[in-house]
């Protein structure tokens, strides 16, 4: 059957594939940014001289910025191991915005999935073990790695119940055969497991309930910033702040409204708004929406904040400081359910604090964590988000008897990347 599907794969689905991808790249900024970053990868790979690197070599791939987050304890605990570590992105968001966080680790994207280029990549970078994050998988290059011999690793595997591809006869097939040339599926809980072991029936591999990386990378970053301050003293004093975490026009509609009502009813409230995309134009939007329709809003950048004159809303129109906002908030709004999938919404439940999110737009199942522990709330619409909000400003112990309860998020959640790479390490790398 792999050979079946290796030629069906190459013959037919790559140049279908390929083709589908040049035309979107025509419309799809984001696509044409990842075709012009491939045009100097074995050149780049080349010149850094990695097949010359002696002694045990890791390849990690993350198909973007969120599951690199997830990635980073991995590679935390291969460093201290002294594997050489490389990463590789499929899109244009994880190659540009990951920042590692170590010295020594170089970074590329994954070359378009054909037979020379997968033989040429792993020519170049000769890993022992590749560790996939979560999902992204790759005939040629999983074909042409266990050929070679190359352990293979999947970690945070989460089977998506909406991935059609699982359904049908012919696309099931072709899943089973690319998920049975993996060595180690490491997934997040027993259902997880479960499914895996009903849908991979006489699997080789080994199926390895572990937990949640994810977890793991964002109690680091609350260690890691806990004591900073964000903002200016002056700013904060006496205040209860409301950060919107990474918001797009339909959260600002919902929103909106209520912080205005909420600040015509006298509470002292300062709301922190980080825009998905702080860019002028989304910026500059959002200040003549709430020129024209809020009256008791009162915004300003930012960037300007030297000119603070008692301003109950900030713009927060630089990157990077989300996560800061969240350690002095009192209460937070995560954005993206409405519209494209929630963002981090691990971040300010670090904090122990009452979050509010849509999830209209699935994408990950940390909103049903949250929910089962009655930490977060979901929203609605306008009415909803506005008796809730109110309240939680109002009652403060109603507003800390929520809080409390985003401490059982994090319980038993710690040491997931520990046991992962102590599993793959273990043994000798064959």
């Amino acid at each position: 059957m792999p050979k079946f599907w290796f030629f069906i794969y190459n013959i037919f689905l790559l140049p279908l594939l390929w083709t589908g991808f040049r035309l979107a790249s025509i419309f799809n900024p984001k696509i044409k940014e990842g075709f012009e970053g491939r045009k100097n990868i074995f050149k780049n790979l080349s010149t850094s001289n990695l097949s010359l690197i002696k002694g045990k070599k890791v390849l990690i791939h993350s198909s973007s910025l969120g599951e690199f987050q997830q990635a980073i304890p991995l590679i935390e605990e291969l460093k201290a191991k002294n594997y050489t570590i490389f990463c590789s992105f499929f899109s244009p968001s994880g190659y540009d915005h990951s920042k590692i966080p170590f010295s020594g680790i170089d970074k590329t994207y994954l070359p378009f999935d054909t037979i020379s280029n997968s033989r040429k990549f792993l020519d170049l970078i000769r890993p022992e073990i590749i560790i996939l994050m979560r999902y992204d998988l790759w005939f040629n290059l999983l074909y042409e790695a266990k050929k070679r011999n190359i352990k293979l690793v999947i970690a945070n595997a989460r089977f998506d119940h909406k991935d059609k591809f699982w359904n049908w006869r012919i696309t099931s097939s072709f899943k089973k055969v690319m998920y049975k040339m993996i060595d180690k599926i490491f997934v997040i809980d027993d259902e997880d497991e479960l499914y895996y072991r009903y849908k991979l029936k006489k699997f080789k591999g080994e199926v390895i309930r572990v937990g949640d990386s994810k977890y793991e990378r964002v109690f680091n970053l609350f260690k890691d910033i806990k004591d900073e301050k964000p903002l200016p003293e002056k700013v904060i004093l006496n205040k209860k702040v409301f950060v919107i975490g990474s918001s797009w026009k339909d959260d600002e509609e919902i929103l909106l409204p209520a912080i205005d009502k909420a600040l015509e009813n006298g509470v002292p409230l300062l709301t922190a708004l980080v825009p998905h995309e702080p860019k002028e134009t989304k910026i500059s939007a959002i200040e003549k929406n709430i020129k024209d329709k809020y009256k008791n809003i009162k915004a300003i950048r930012l960037s300007q904040i030297d000119k603070y004159n008692a301003e109950n809303l900030l713009i927060i129109d630089s990157i990077g400081l989300l996560i800061k906002l969240y350690s002095i908030s009192y209460v937070s709004y995560v954005g993206g359910g409405f519209r494209t999938g929630l963002h981090n919404i691990l971040e300010p439940v670090i904090f122990n604090q009452p979050v509010f999110f849509s999830n209209i737009a699935k994408n990950s199942d940390e909103d049903e964590v949250l929910l089962e522990t009655g930490c977060g709330i979901l929203v609605e619409n306008k009415l909803q988000f506005y008796k809730e909000f109110k309240k939680i400003l109002t009652d403060e112990t109603y507003r800390n008897q929520i809080a409390e309860r985003c401490r059982k998020v994090f319980e038993n959640t710690l040491g997931t990347a520990n046991r992962i790479i102590n599993n793959i390490t273990q043994d000798d790398i064959r």
